[in-house]
């Protein structure tokens, strides 16, 4: 199975209360602004980074943001440079996961209604955890011939993104935590 429920296990209300409370206190600083791509979108959604580089960066929020493969100039990203928590996340449940699970490039993405991403494969497993979604948001593993939802119960889901994969989002917008699994865990 590609996804897998784990024991890691929150409050998805106190999530979302901290969740709303971050973008309150940051607003815009939370998304990139690409002059070729619109501001804090990458495709058709929006992502900031909860860790950031050791590098000096000019917006830790956005610093891992993005693809992490050098496509259109844009900067090759390892994953395992990005380990600091961002110091707004200092003390809530969002620390507490990425802790728990050993957690590199933590993201939260937003994807907006009725889209897609390409189908690909990522340098390593993901967690994932549905802060909002919908019945019709769906991982999609062609090779595999599986399509499967996760739901917004709190709980962390390991997802093996090794294998190719696409996300199809066929309702209203999805928000969701995505945490890299760090090189120091089993693989999926």
């Amino acid at each position: 199975m590609p996804i897998r429920k784990t024991n890691h296990c929150y409050d998805l209300d106190k999530c979302l209360v901290e969740w709303e409370l971050i973008q309150l206190r940051l607003g815009d600083k939370l998304y990139d602004s690409d002059k070729v791509l619109g501001t804090g979108v990458y495709g058709q959604r929006r992502q900031t980074c909860l860790q950031r580089s050791n590098k000096s960066v000019v917006n830790p929020y956005t610093d891992g943001a993005g693809e992490n493969r050098d496509k259109k100039g844009r900067i090759i990203k390892v994953q395992s440079e990005y380990t600091i928590l961002n110091e707004v996340y200092e003390g809530t449940v969002f620390a507490e996961m990425i802790q728990d699970v050993g957690g590199e490039r933590s993201r939260i993405m937003e994807m907006n209604a009725y889209t897609t991403y390409s189908i690909h494969k990522d340098n390593s497993p993901r967690y994932h955890l549905a802060l909002i979604t919908n019945p019709n948001a769906y991982f999609i593993f062609p090779t595999l011939n599986q399509i499967m939802h996760i739901p917004a119960d709190g709980c962390l889901y390991e997802v093996d993104t090794t294998i190719l994969h696409s996300f199809v989002n066929c309702g209203e917008d999805r928000t969701h935590l995505v945490i890299s699994k760090g090189a120091h865990h089993d693989k999926v």
